[in-house]
């Protein structure tokens, strides 16, 4: 599914325009993405969590020339899928 899918799942399921759909899509991605890049998690009750997190800095080995190469610690984002999501999917209802 892509961003242009969920607006048109919300033109279908709502009374919004095509503009608003599309206003209203990028400002929950505009949302979650200001509060991931602030280090806030985010909680959508039913859905999922959406933590950040920044990972350790380690080291790799090149393959190819058997070198080591340092990987820097970097900042990413952990999706914790609720209970309810889980049970939807393997079909506990």
């Amino acid at each position: 599914m892509k961003k242009n899918d969920i607006v048109d799942y919300v033109i279908n399921n709502t009374t919004l325009s095509r503009s608003q759909a599309i206003a209203a899509t990028e400002s929950v991605v505009e949302a979650i993405s200001s509060s991931l890049v602030k280090g806030e998690s985010v909680f959508i009750r039913g859905f999922a969590t959406i933590k950040a997190v920044t990972t350790a800095p380690k080291k790799a080995r090149n393959i190819s020339k058997g070198t080591v190469v340092s990987i820097p610690a970097q900042s990413t984002a952990k999706l914790v899928l609720s209970k309810e999501l889980k049970n939807r999917m393997n079909l506990k209802e």
